[in-house]
């Protein structure tokens, strides 16, 4: 089971931006924890729990045990708003969860080993895509996603529904998307002959059409 991490909280009984900054000048972040139909809790808690959170073992989809004064809450991490200029955190939202129920997180995707096509087949490596949406309980919450693409051709792919999952994920994302794909690298050849017109055909005009003659 996936350990849970305990977080202390302190209530923040008023709000708005000058008592949000105040709190971000004493090492705080603004934060709110809602949902489960349960009445929201305006909390603050410190950056450096937060930066703990984030560079833990399972990141942004870390279980947590949010305590403030005598109120236990077992949440999320749902969003993290940042200060664009410098990239420092200004509030954060906490989902409610029930260990016991399903969840729907995006897990980020790993590449793993190098495809036979490009290091072999000279072919151009694409990755595509990077986060998969599922479905599942709290502590069964994968790190992440890793795809082995050793085996991978040029001109062939990997999509979702190619690869396996435990019986207790559901897969959110469409199972027709392309996680990544290796493209054969067009030679010089297959460029001149793609340029030449069919038998038959006239070369496209250069520059504006010649206006319709007039009668």
């Amino acid at each position: 089971m996936q350990d849970i991490i305990a977080i202390k909280a302190e209530p923040r009984e008023k709000v708005g931006k000058s008592i949000a900054k105040k709190l971000r000048n004493s090492g705080r972040v603004p934060a709110i924890i809602y949902g489960g139909n349960k009445e929201s809790i305006p909390i603050s808690i410190n950056q450096e729990d937060l930066k703990s959170i984030l560079k833990s073992d399972k990141g942004i989809n870390s279980l947590l045990r949010i305590q403030r004064e005598a109120v236990v809450v077992d949440a999320m991490l749902k969003e993290i708003q940042y200060d664009y200029l410098q990239d420092t955190p200004i509030h954060v939202d906490f989902i409610r969860i029930d260990p016991k129920r399903p969840v729907v997180v995006s897990v980020p995707v790993r590449i793993s080993g190098e495809a036979i096509g490009v290091k072999e087949e000279d072919g151009v490596f694409d990755f595509m895509t990077r986060t998969l949406e599922l479905r599942c309980l709290p502590d069964r919450i994968p790190r992440e996603i890793t795809v082995d693409v050793s085996q991978l051709h040029a001109g062939h792919s990997i999509k979702v529904e190619d690869l396996k999952f435990a019986d207790e994920i559901e897969m959110l994302s469409d199972t027709r998307s392309v996680i990544c794909a290796v493209s054969a690298k067009i030679t010089e050849e297959e460029a001149v002959a793609e340029a030449v017109p069919v038998e038959g055909e006239e070369p496209a005009p250069a520059g504006d059409e010649p206006a319709a003659d007039s009668e």
